[in-house]
């Protein structure tokens, strides 16, 4: 186990800049998941921890020790690739007992190490088969178990789930978050998924456009989004989005004036700042919204889904900003059917031109 920094790390293609100064900390035995939109650089950000990338500047350090000019070998990392990479031809003890041949480890160690592995990942019986005789998630658990043999200081995941299907992907995120449970290893996790994000980390590093948006566990992403584009990206609907503009500003607090919501008033955010007039966005979650018989802020039900235990609406202001509502499954929306929308106002955010976030929900007590 390790900790690792990232200090200013830049990469450019050419003339394209992918990565833009990221610095970053990971604790020894922290799990960090890299999320973001693809083409985000949190890929390039690994590989480049890994060594498989030269970053164009920067350092980065496991352990204290800079490893810029170590080749992956001498990094002391292990990384598990979105393609199993096995061996067609060998067993699945051939294939994990491969790199360490190659480092010339004792055959006893070796055997030890393999058995190991295949206990931690409850695979003990199928170390004689050949990788054709797997299937996709027990591929994958090959995958990682090569990875564990090596008893590496960090373990890198690249986007391990992408090839299996819905069910078999919960059931590997669980296996991931038990196996780090278990080893209480360092490791960075990619992916573009952000439910896997937000199940599996410990914190989330958010990237975009080669830039780190935020940093943070997983609630205070979720319940206080810095930006609105972690405000959009982190949940599930996704944040719903109303444009306005400030109306007045006195002890703190904005009132901002929206087309669907009319006046709202809320708890400025630390340090921001804000202008009578200035433009601004009011975000508010699916789950923060009341629905009630119309009136105040009539809305038009033009979609619904039932999930089970719970539905989704889509609803249409008269502006014909679309907008999408949790609701309990105890009542029988209809498309067409007229319904009132309210926010509740604690759990408003406002975000200025920029993006920035001037105002944020209250997070729930504990």
């Amino acid at each position: 186990m390790a900790a690792l920094k990232l200090e200013e790390i830049m990469k450019s293609f050419g003339s394209v800049d992918v990565i833009k100064g990221v610095d970053l900390d990971v604790a020894d035995g922290e799990l960090v998941v890299f999320v973001g939109p693809s083409g985000c650089g949190k890929s390039t950000l690994l590989r480049i921890v890994a060594g498989l990338e030269d970053a164009t500047s920067g350092t980065i350090r496991i352990d204290g020790e800079a490893c810029n000019d170590k080749a992956p070998k001498e990094r002391g990392i292990a990384m598990v690739f979105q393609s199993y990479a096995l061996y067609p031809h060998k067993t699945v003890y051939q294939n994990m007992a491969f790199s360490l041949k190659l480092s010339r480890l004792p055959k006893k160690d070796i055997d030890e190490r393999i058995h190991e592995a295949a206990r931690i990942l409850q695979m003990e019986h199928l170390l004689q088969r050949r990788p054709h005789q797997l299937s996709g998630g027990q591929r994958q658990r090959v995958a990682i178990g090569r990875a564990i043999v090596r008893h590496p200081k960090v373990f890198l995941f690249d986007e391990p789930l992408s090839n299996l299907d819905a069910a078999l992907r919960v059931s590997m995120r669980r296996e991931i978050a038990r196996l780090h449970a278990d080893l209480g290893s360092t490791m960075i996790y990619v992916t573009h998924d952000q439910v896997e994000a937000m199940t599996l980390a410990d914190r989330i590093v958010v990237l975009d456009g080669g830039e780190v948006k935020q940093v943070g566990t997983p609630m205070e992403l979720y319940h206080q989004p810095a930006n609105i584009f972690v405000a959009g990206f982190i949940g599930s609907p996704r944040m719903n989005f109303v444009g306005g503009h400030v109306d007045a500003v006195a002890d703190g607090h904005l009132s901002v004036e929206t087309r669907e919501f009319g006046r709202l008033t809320v708890e400025m955010t630390g340090s921001a700042a804000a202008s009578v007039g200035d433009r601004i966005t009011v975000g508010v979650r699916p789950e923060d919204c009341r629905i009630g018989d119309a009136g105040e802020f009539p809305m038009t039900i033009r979609l619904v889904e039932r999930l089970g235990d719970e539905t989704v609406l889509e609803v249409a202001g008269a502006s014909g900003e679309v907008l999408v509502v949790k609701v309990p499954p105890t009542r029988d929306f209809r498309p067409g059917e007229s319904v009132g929308l309210g926010p509740r106002a604690e759990a408003l955010h406002v975000f200025d031109a920029s993006g920035r976030a001037l105002a944020r929900a209250k997070a729930p007590a504990d």
